[in-house]
């Protein structure tokens, strides 16, 4: 399995770093190279004292034409897309967290979501990433699946800004107004209500980003190459209160959710949030205790 290295690092402790070197072009083609783990490590070995950018590029140019003289220009071009896209597939992991998305979803699936604020931060650049991103037509099912993902974290980081409040500089925390109010019964009821439906609305978000994350590993895995992530496989996510309940779940949308020419398996914030109130409306714990995907597959069967 490949590894994105990059030919100048993005740390300033980070080997060949370049503080002259446009930003915007670290994660970009040209600065990348896909090694193998050994060579990964070779590379990087002693802060990169052993190979500089020059070396790499030359290294990079010299295997490029290489292979465009034992290609014809239509094998050379279509071999050209596919690094670029597997070198784009690396780094959106990177953004996504992926590697530490267990512990993300940990947090955020908790009877009283958490942030910190290091991932939240990341989960706003990767956000702006998908949003700018434009995908080759020659990955159809991968641009679907990367634009449903897109929606679902539009609408994940639109919650966390609307309902997540800071409670200290390293953490925020899902709000509770009903928390900030005197004796008032009535008051307490309209504002635990309201608590309760963000707080299954985020959980319900996060099942749905699982989902969206496994869907595109699943289909770069179908068209762009048949071995990405194939020793590491889909990302799990995890659910439970972190004392008494704690489960791990592999997540993928159900093949109903994505049949069609374009599918769209997210079915939107409007959609859910309708279905929660109602629920909510008749008793403010009406899903208390239920398993989180269990409640994801309730709430598009009654979409």
């Amino acid at each position: 399995m490949g590894e994105e290295a990059h030919i100048r690092s993005a740390r300033p402790d980070g080997p060949r770093y370049d503080a002259g070197y446009n930003d915007g072009k670290l994660d970009s083609y040209e600065n990348l190279l896909l090694l193998c783990p050994t060579h990964h490590t070779l590379i990087d070995k002693n802060s990169g004292a052993g190979f500089s950018v020059a070396k790499l590029e030359e290294m990079k140019a010299s295997h490029e034409q290489l292979v465009t003289e034992s290609l014809g220009v239509d094998e050379e071009s279509q071999r050209e897309l596919s690094e670029r896209m597997a070198a784009l597939l690396l780094v959106w992991e990177q953004k996504m967290q992926l590697d530490r998305w267990e512990s993300v979803t940990a947090r955020l699936n908790q009877p009283i979501p958490i942030l910190d604020d290091a991932s939240y931060s990341q989960m706003i650049q990767a956000g702006a990433w998908l949003l700018k991103m434009r995908w080759p037509n020659r990955f159809p099912r991968t641009e679907q699946a990367f634009r449903n993902l897109h929606h679902v974290m539009a609408d994940l980081l639109n919650h966390l800004q609307n309902c997540m409040e800071s409670e200290n500089e390293f953490f925020w925390r899902l709000r509770r107004n009903y928390k900030n109010i005197g004796w008032d019964p009535d008051a307490y009821k309209t504002l635990f209500a309201e608590f309760q439906v963000e707080r299954f609305f985020l959980y319900v978000l996060v099942v749905e980003a699982t989902k969206a994350i496994n869907w595109v590993i699943a289909e770069a895995a179908n068209e762009v190459d048949k071995f990405y992530r194939f020793d590491q496989g889909l990302i799990l996510m995890r659910d439970g209160d972190g004392v008494f309940k704690n489960w791990m779940l592999r997540l993928e949308y159900e093949a109903d959710e994505l049949s069609g020419k374009t599918p769209a398996p997210h079915p939107g914030k409007d959609a859910i949030v309708d279905f929660l109130e109602e629920g909510i409306s008749r008793n403010a714990h009406h899903f208390e205790g239920y398993n989180l995907a269990a409640l994801v597959r309730e709430v598009k069967t009654a979409l």
